[in-house]
């Protein structure tokens, strides 16, 4: 029989209580989306945050990650097979820490002290659940079916610690009995005195502080308000006698670190009674609540070993310490203390994660800081030999070439420093736009939460379900058409040839964090010239190919018919291609000096009779009249004045930016855009 964990503990998948098996549960690709679609909705609604990605994860398991976009990853297993009210209890109590869980006004100082992140999470997450059921009556049976189907996380986290250490430390046994405190009423029949202790005399004010909950409809003023009597509580009452479980569990751990050093160095034999398994929990003793005893053997704390065993070694250890210098007693006690703190505190980061759910953007554990610190210098330093590597590469590049670096690089460089506040700007443009909008309707697609609220008070069916608009999650799709007609020479091709890298480059960055976006690249004289179509990669090839564009203004490229810019005709010809290009929000950039010379070869049937001015005057007009694309004007270096002639902006999804230089069209690009969508 095949299991699944989380936390460690054993899941049965393939035999459910009414007998039915995993090939009866197995469902369609098709209505694991539709699941996906509910599941999504459910995450948004709760959290109040209707940008968050709500996506099938890659590995088993459900992974919460909210940089550099707040994403929820689920086991497309769990979805398949556990059914919606377990994901339902999943989504609902994460939602529930998106929307009312705030730590940014806590000292980073008190947040790193050993123990206190975690009995921060062990009081707020009992006081999401809290909240979530208050205000939607169907999450306490989602939670409830959550907590059928898992062993409680109290129980989960205790496996991991067994399976780390070899036992449970007090401070963080303490917050996990407030755990099943909350969700039981009683606390473990075994669980140590020490532990009860401090229970006893804290609990009540655990109770006040996972009961602090905002408003069912609260305000941002009214979450932070309610957040931080929280925190005040946890601090000036918990924390305090919290504080002296922390201190027995360095202590504890401490000794344990001395006798493990002693062990391994041959200087003391342990016996069965005073080992524990460390790795992989054995299922039938963990099914049983028995802490398993297969994988490598680590020794117990003192006060978990037989008197008779406890005292022996404590002689041993005390005859160990009195052999040792001053010195090299100092040295060696403050090597296991320190041990013990790094294992704590990296125990503590893990059961953080592990307990499901977590604060929003909550500060960095020490452990966590540690770790991120070495990934930074290790970073670091695989950034150093990068650029080490790319230096050589390009001195070797220069010594091949006699004209060194191409058109486009130096392009690039040039551009670089604006190329990801492009791509910033546009994302925030396009993840705003492309989340489902939904209508009230009866009979509708899926159920309402708030229109659900509305329904039991006044039996409203119209607001009991709703359907998605259908205008929802738009994909985008760009054409960008470079003028390359003998007038855009000297200054205007150098400012437009930058211009189109950074479209390109920025367009790319975008397709490659949110997908949904393709490009094409055409550039003009005549006719249009090919550069990039849309299902093509900005690859170095591509690259090569479009640094011709420079080239093509003086005639020494591939077309070179630089004497004819047939505007009218080629913007015709590229919004004809963007029509039929797939995706629903599509959008034609061109950037030209405005001026049309063509020659009479190719005309626009329809406006034959025209000058090739008016002639371009109608087709931006035709285009807007469509309505199903937008267009651009952009006219980048000086003596570009005449695209606010052709590309004006009374007309309906049409804009311009005339006479600007790179750094002036990164400032306005992104406001014409969103102009322009809206």
């Amino acid at each position: 029989m095949r299991r699944s964990t989380e936390f460690g503990e054993p899941r049965i998948l393939e035999i459910q209580k009414d007998g039915s098996s995993d090939a009866d549960l197995m469902i369609s690709e098709e209505e694991l989306a539709e699941r996906m679609d509910r599941l999504r909705t459910m995450g948004r609604t709760i959290g109040e945050d209707f940008a968050m990605r709500v996506v099938v994860g890659r590995d088993r398991g459900w992974r919460y990650k909210f940089k550099p976009i707040n994403t929820i990853e689920v086991d497309p297993e769990d979805v398949r097979k556990r059914g919606l009210e377990y994901c339902f209890g999943v989504i609902a109590h994460e939602g529930a820490h998106r929307r009312v869980s705030r730590t940014d006004f806590i000292p980073q100082a008190l947040w790193q002290q050993t123990g206190f992140s975690f009995l921060m999470n062990a009081v707020e997450d009992p006081r999401v659940n809290n909240w979530v059921a208050w205000k939607y009556g169907g999450a306490r049976g989602w939670l409830e079916e959550v907590y059928r189907e898992d062993l409680p996380p109290e129980e989960g986290a205790k496996i991991v610690a067994k399976k780390k250490m070899g036992y449970v430390p007090k401070h963080i046994r303490y917050g996990l009995e407030v755990i099943r405190y909350w969700r039981t009423g009683k606390f473990s029949e075994d669980a140590p005195a020490e532990v009860r202790e401090v229970l006893d005399a804290t609990i009540k004010q655990a109770e006040r502080a996972y009961g602090m909950v905002p408003e069912r409809e609260p305000t941002e003023e009214e979450i932070v308000r309610r957040a931080r009597e929280m925190h005040r509580l946890v601090r000036d009452k918990i924390w305090p006698e919290y504080q002296k479980l922390v201190e027995e569990s360095k202590a504890d751990e401490a000794v344990r670190q001395m006798i493990k050093d002693m062990v391994e160095a041959g200087e003391l034999s342990l016996p069965e009674e005073g080992m524990e398994g460390q790795e992989g929990a054995g299922e039938e003793d963990v099914e049983k609540g028995k802490p398993s005893r297969k994988g490598s053997r680590e020794p117990l704390p003192l006060s978990e070993m037989p008197e008779d065993l406890r005292k022996e070694i404590e002689r041993k250890l005390k005859e160990k310490l009195d052999g040792m210098s001053e010195e090299g007693r100092e040295k060696f006690i403050a090597d296991m203390e320190k041990k013990a703190g790094e294992i704590l505190d990296e125990l503590e980061s893990e059961l953080n994660n592990k307990i499901r759910g977590h604060f929003s953007d909550q500060p960095e554990t020490k452990h966590e800081a540690k770790e991120r610190k070495a990934r930074e210098e290790a970073d670091k330093e695989a950034e150093r030999k990068r650029i080490e590597e790319i230096r050589r590469l390009r001195q070797e590049a220069d010594r091949k070439t006699e004209t060194g670096k191409g058109d486009y690089e130096r392009a690039r460089e040039d551009v670089a420093p604006y190329i990801d506040r492009v791509a910033n700007d546009l994302m925030n443009i396009f993840i705003a736009r492309r989340f489902p909008q939904k209508r009230p309707r009866f009979p509708g697609q899926t159920l309402r939460l708030r229109g659900a609220m509305k329904y039991t008070s006044r039996r409203d069916y119209k607001e009991l379900f709703e359907d998605r608009l259908p205008a929802e999650r738009p994909d985008y799709t760009f054409l960008l058409l470079v003028d390359l007609s003998s007038s855009m020479q000297g200054n205007k091709i150098e400012e437009t040839f930058k211009g189109a890298v950074l479209f390109a480059e920025a367009l790319a960055r975008v397709t490659a964090t949110i997908g949904t976006i393709k490009v094409a690249v055409y550039g003009f004289q005549d006719v249009l010239i090919p550069f990039k179509e849309f299902d093509g990669d900005l690859d170095d090839k591509t690259r090569d190919k479009m640094s011709i564009m420079k080239k093509e203004v003086g005639n020494q490229g591939e077309h070179n018919r630089a004497a004819y810019n047939n505007d009218g005709y080629c913007v015709e010809g590229a919004s004809q291609i963007l029509r039929q290009a797939p995706g629903q929000s599509k959008i034609l950039v061109v950037l030209s000096d405005g001026q049309p010379c063509g020659d009479a070869t190719y005309r626009v049937a329809r406006y034959a009779e025209l000058d090739q001015n008016e002639e371009l005057i109608h087709v931006v007009e035709d285009i807007s009249r469509a309505g199903d694309q937008y267009v651009l004007g952009v006219g980048l270096g000086s003596g570009t004045e005449h695209v606010s002639t052709f590309y004006r902006n009374d007309l309906s999804n049409v804009e311009n930016i005339p006479n600007v230089n790179i750094r002036q069209l990164v400032e306005v690009l992104a406001r014409k855009l969103e102009e322009l969508i809206k």
